[in-house]
């Protein structure tokens, strides 16, 4: 939730910092009027009663919600206060932030400075409080391998009708067709050669990113014509008793393609998060509430920590999975089919 939704004005500004301050170890309170030792009377935004054994020891904290940069004047007020009433330390916390002066003369009087603001979309983690993308599952089959020019030659003795049929078995190490010429330093069997080629033309679909029909969720197919030449040496393939001395392979590649929307919003489930930035110390905290949690949290956010552009995913972007094996081709029966070349 953004800083303008949970203060909305300056009552509820102080309400916001006595509520980041209210734990089991201190009492918050806000609106104190205390006397201090010279008689006079000090009004107090945001009061802490830190109890330790039988001492009582207060800090004293300023709210400031302004348009404008809180002066050094402002903090020797704060100074004035804590002085009077023997507090141990003095806080200030704004929306705009503090001018020079103030930021030398709060550090010399060990009283800090802090700015609420919201946080940047690297301090969330990037891409920010959202995350919004497009997530594409791409799975692949074969329609159609059909062998060009194929040249056979036999073993003497055998039944040459028996051995010109090709049965490509995918995903099984048994019956695969063995390469025998050098392409074999590449792929060592037809079937790995094909599926590989159909790997290949998927990477080349999702080259360019591209959201389906404006994103809805659906589930779209394209197929894709290879054209595999091999004009320096024909590819041998041992099909049994027999080598096929294969020039070229044209062959078809079914392409699903499911489309889902992806959307999360960090913060859905906190009453508020936010960046509480120590203007003294040069350090930054994440302050959050969760829902039905009594106290809020702060965690410190390192800069070690913060992710870089280019390591993450952009909002809007596409997200592609690719499934490994083989969908049933017979999906493709009766569907509209977009084609593209390779």
């Amino acid at each position: 939730m953004e800083l303008q939704s949970v203060v909305k004005d300056w009552g509820g500004f102080e309400e916001f910092i006595r509520d980041l301050h209210a734990t089991g170890d201190v009492s918050a309170e806000r609106g104190v009027t205390l006397v201090g030792a010279s008689g006079a009377s000090r009004e107090i935004d945001v009061l802490l009663r830190h109890n330790e054994g039988p001492d009582q020891s207060l800090t004293l904290i300023e709210c400031k919600c302004w348009t404008r940069k809180v002066k050094r004047a402002d903090i020797d007020v704060l100074h004035s206060s804590m002085l009077d009433l023997n507090a141990s330390k003095g806080v200030v916390f704004t929306r705009i932030g503090y001018q020079s002066g103030a930021k030398i003369y709060a550090k010399s009087k060990g009283i800090e400075l802090f700015v609420v603001r919201d946080l940047s979309d690297k301090e969330w983690g990037l891409p920010g409080k959202v995350i919004d993308f497009y997530l594409h599952v791409i799975s692949k089959t074969i329609v159609k391998v059909d062998v060009k020019n194929t040249k056979v030659a036999y073993q003497v003795g055998t039944e040459q009708k028996e051995q010109t049929a090709l049965l490509l078995v995918f995903g099984c190490k048994s019956k695969k067709h063995l390469i025998v010429s050098f392409h074999k330093d590449k792929h060592r069997t037809l079937e790995d050669y094909l599926e590989a080629a159909c790997d290949h033309a998927i990477d080349e679909f999702q080259k360019k990113a591209f959201i389906i029909n404006g994103g809805e969720e659906c589930t779209r197919y394209f197929l894709v014509d290879v054209n595999m030449q091999f004009p320096d040496s024909e590819l041998q393939v041992v099909n049994g008793t027999t080598v096929l001395y294969v020039p070229r392979i044209e062959l078809a590649v079914g392409i699903k393609v499911s489309q889902s929307r992806f959307v999360l919003d960090r913060s859905e489930k906190y009453l508020f998060v936010l960046a509480i930035e120590d203007c003294v110390n040069n350090q930054v905290y994440a302050a959050c509430k969760r829902e039905g949690s009594p106290e809020a949290q702060w965690v410190r956010i390192k800069s070690d920590t913060l992710s870089h552009q280019d390591e993450v995913l952009v909002n809007g972007s596409v997200l592609r999975i690719i499934m490994k094996g083989f969908f049933d081709p017979k999906e493709l029966e009766g569907r509209s089919i977009r084609t593209r070349q390779r």
